[in-house]
């Protein structure tokens, strides 16, 4: 037998390792498109509970259903506990803020209301049109960003998955802590606590009238506080994911950016946010970013990252954090 038989052939090992990503990403591709067909055909929301479960499918498939539960299961606990805890922030007995808010709204926006305006000019009472149902679907998308997010640094960047959650939860319970302090209703329930503003609950029509499923279990049963809109946690998610995608993929990250600049339209448009939150809300994302940076960076939290990623790896043979 000659000395090339024995030798192993690195071309073909990496022309195999390329056709195995191939049909993975094929049957990845094809198990989403019939999760996102069916969910079409039975008119219900991608919720955030179909996504982990889809993700914890995905993880198994590449061999990492192990890894999937260690690291996600914590983030997942935490953040169903910051959910419960949102619905109890306004029975704190701080005063429900409202026409102070509009005041600054008219302050920043030359005297205008801008969800007022954008529903005078765009929205037709009575009907429902596709602008309608199209910011509905972008403003239902809320919690699925976050997690998904997550799963695409945690599959192909996972050294960032872990700050990215820190900043993720470091975000939120800011959110929590400002509305127990500083409660804020949106513009459609205005009236509740003041001066009342002559928009409408779209995102309810739509609902209603396309019979679509629950965004979200969690968000039906656990989110009960409807004066929490400061800052907006709509606009801080896609900002904070851009900030840590751009480190992975920088052209690819715009895309997270331009869906940023939809969304913040989005909640304008339907009243579910001023654009005072949406500023608050970019606001806190990057000060829970650049907060979660300088940590990273600090001596004491580079050996606490180190000796995290040497547990982690002795449970995954082979593994490294980065991996």
């Amino acid at each position: 037998m000659s000395e090339n038989a024995l030798t192993p052939n690195p071309t073909a090992h990496e022309s195999h390792g390329r056709s195995l990503n191939r049909f993975t990403t094929v049957v990845l591709v094809g198990y989403l498109a019939f999760i996102a067909g069916l969910m079409v055909l039975r008119r219900a929301t991608l919720s955030a509970e179909v996504f982990v479960v889809f993700a914890a499918v995905v993880a198994i498939m590449l061999g990492r259903g192990r890894a999937f539960v260690r690291d996600w299961a914590p983030f997942l606990l935490i953040f169903l506990a910051w959910q419960m805890a949102r619905s109890l922030a306004d029975d704190i007995g701080a005063r429900v803020q409202s026409d102070g808010v509009i005041a600054v709204e008219r302050f920043i926006s030359f005297g205008t209301v801008p969800s007022v305006e954008a529903q005078k000019a765009l929205y037709v009472p009575g009907q429902i049109s596709a602008l309608d149902v199209a910011m509905t679907l972008v403003y239902l998308a809320h919690f699925l960003l976050p997690l998904l997010a997550a799963f695409l640094l945690w599959v192909f960047r996972r050294h960032h998955y872990y700050p990215y959650v820190m900043a993720l939860m470091l975000l939120s319970f800011a959110q929590f802590a400002t509305a127990v302090i500083l409660p804020v209703a949106p513009p459609r329930f205005a009236g509740l606590f003041g001066e009342a503003l002559p928009v409408h609950d779209i995102s309810l029509d739509v609902t209603q009238a396309l019979q679509l499923g629950h965004l979200s279990w969690a968000y039906q049963n656990l989110n009960g506080n409807p004066v929490a809109a400061f800052p907006s946690l709509h606009a801080a998610y896609p900002i904070l994911a851009y900030l840590f995608l751009r480190r992975a993929w920088p052209r690819a990250a715009w895309l997270m950016l331009a869906w940023g600049a939809l969304v913040i339209f989005a909640i304008v448009y339907l009243a579910h946010h001023y654009v005072v939150d949406a500023f608050g809300g970019v606001a806190y994302a990057v000060a829970a970013y650049w907060l979660v940076e300088r940590l990273r960076h600090g001596e004491w939290v580079r050996a606490m990252f180190a000796r995290w990623r040497g547990r982690i790896g002795r449970f995954v043979p082979g593994r490294t954090c980065g991996s």
